[in-house]
Formats: C-alpha cells, structure tokens, sequence
C-alpha cells in the first residue's frame, strides 16, 4: 500500500507542475491570441478595396436612389436635377444601339486624349460620342467590365470649391470600384474633363448606351469597357499606367 501511495504523489507532483507552467504562460498566449486576431482583421480590411475610390469624401453607398424633391449643388451653384421615374428604364429611344447589328460582343472604349466614346458590336461602331473624364480626381485606364447598372444614385463627395452633391445622377454604369459612365446634368462641357474620376455623358446619349450595355449575369462578365490613354490610328488602345 505505501508503494501504491508513493505513485500517487508522483503523479500529483507532475499535474501541479504541468499546471504551474501553464499558469505563468496562460498571459502569453492570451496576448498573442488577441495580437493575431487583430493583425487579421486588419490585414482583411486592408485587403478590401474602398467602396468609394474617386473622391477623398466621397459618401456614395452605389445604390439605387430617386430623390426627385431634391436639389443638387456642383461648385458652389444649386443645380436641379431631372425627374426620375422607374418606367424609364424600360423606355427605349429608337434608333436602339445595335439594332441592326446580329452578332459580335459589345465594348466600350474611351480615348482620354480626344475626350471621345466609342461602343462597338463586334467590329461595327455603334455609338461615338463626347464625354467628360476626371478633372478633380483622375479616370483609371485600363480593361473592366460593367459590375453595376443603376438607374439612378446620389453621388456626393469632393472638397471645398470642388465639392459636390448631386441626386438623381442618371444612367449610372459603374465599371471600376465607384468610377462608372454616367449621365450629367450639371454640366454641358462634353469634350472637357469636368468630372471627380467617372465618366460623363449627355443625358440622351447616358440612356441609349445604358439600354444597350449588359451587367453581370451568373457567370458572365458585363459589358467591357476599356478606358485608354489615348487611341491611334490604328485603333490600338495604348494605356500608360493601367489598374491592374
């Protein structure tokens, strides 16, 4: 029995000394495992791109919103913007882009140098027309894809003289991160940068390339869109330091 007792107590020696260790390192692990949680959320925030990119203060959300009561301001001036209805998204105005074209994919390609939009159905251009790209805020080159086809959002953002807030911006086909093609109602200086990075239209020409653009839809891609430093003569589409 002395012998079986003496086990014992060895057993016990070596339990109190097991726990003894683990009580001194328990603080340790405990600060590591709060250091390596924090140090993942942050590295997955830092990971997460911003839902706003074209503009330090910018407070758009990206989402649909008609707000026809509303007042805009652009540069210090009130601006009225027009009345949205949602029946104008099935509206279409003839002559429908590509209505007479039966096969080829659609792009979009927008020449910065010239201030200039072309969309094409395969080989065949059925759209060219001035725009009006980051003055404030550069336009990204490089190739995308429509991810989101609004039609209608309040974008708002900017600094001082070059602050706006602007509802029912029209026709709004976002291509990268907020940067999107729109139409612009505050404004009629196509051919000139007037923008905080996206892409402006005139109204009319914003609706019939909205009508004509696809998003996403299960796995395709939404209509490309390649914006480029400049295009030549030979219709290649040079971009000098695109988003990758």
């Amino acid at each position: 029995m002395a012998k079986k007792s003496s086990r014992h107590k060895g057993r016990t020696g070596k339990n109190r000394g097991w726990f003894a260790h683990l009580k001194r390192y328990l603080p340790l692990l405990f600060v590591g495992a709060i250091f390596f949680a924090t140090t993942t959320v942050a590295l997955r925030v830092n990971q997460t791109p911003p839902i706003c990119a074209n503009s330090k203060s910018c407070t758009s959300d990206l989402s649909e919103k008609i707000e026809n009561d509303a007042t805009g301001m652009f540069q210090g001036e009130k601006v009225i913007p027009p009345q949205i209805t949602t029946a104008m998204a099935s509206l279409s105005q003839p002559p429908v882009l590509g209505a007479n074209t039966t096969s080829g994919e659609k792009h979009i390609y927008i020449d910065l140098s010239t201030q200039t939009l072309y969309a094409y159905q395969g080989t065949t251009l059925v759209l060219k027309t001035l725009i009006s790209s980051g003055k404030w805020a550069p336009t990204p080159t490089g190739n995308f894809h429509i991810w989101e086809k609004l039609l209608a959002t309040r974008m708002a953002g900017g600094e001082g003289a070059a602050a706006y807030d602007l509802p029912n911006v029209p026709y709004v086909m976002y291509f990268y991160h907020d940067f999107g093609l729109h139409g612009a109602y505050w404004h009629d200086n196509f051919g000139h940068a007037m923008s905080h990075g996206c892409v402006n239209m005139r109204s009319v020409d914003a609706k019939v390339l909205f009508d004509w653009t696809d998003g996403p839809s299960g796995n395709t891609l939404g209509t490309a869109v390649s914006v480029c430093d400049q295009i030549t003569d030979a219709k290649q589409c040079v971009q000098n330091n695109p988003v990758q």
